[in-house]
């Protein structure tokens, strides 16, 4: 833990941190797939999200449709058509 305040190399291990991190800094490949990585990483979270955003409008829709409210409305607040709000 010494190290990662410090940031001195004074043992082999922490020595050899210190390498590869200099390494990675410095290899654009490496770099370039762990950028690639993120991107990918930060995208499917994205899509996650707009899933399961699109699963509690489905959800919420159907609970009120099965409460008699007016498909008409459903469709405007839940951005569901109507054809799907009736397939629920």
């Amino acid at each position: 833990m010494k190290y990662f305040t410090t940031r001195r190399a004074d043992s082999n291990e922490t020595q050899n941190i210190n390498s590869q991190v200099a390494f990675y800094k410095t290899d654009t490949f490496i770099r370039n797939k762990y950028m690639t990585y993120e991107y990918d990483l930060h995208e499917s979270k994205e899509a996650g999200r707009a899933e399961g955003m699109t699963e509690k409008a489905r959800e919420m829709a159907r609970g009120l449709r099965d409460d008699g409210v007016s498909l008409e409305i459903i469709s405007r607040r839940s951005g569901l058509s109507i054809e799907e709000i009736k397939a629920l």
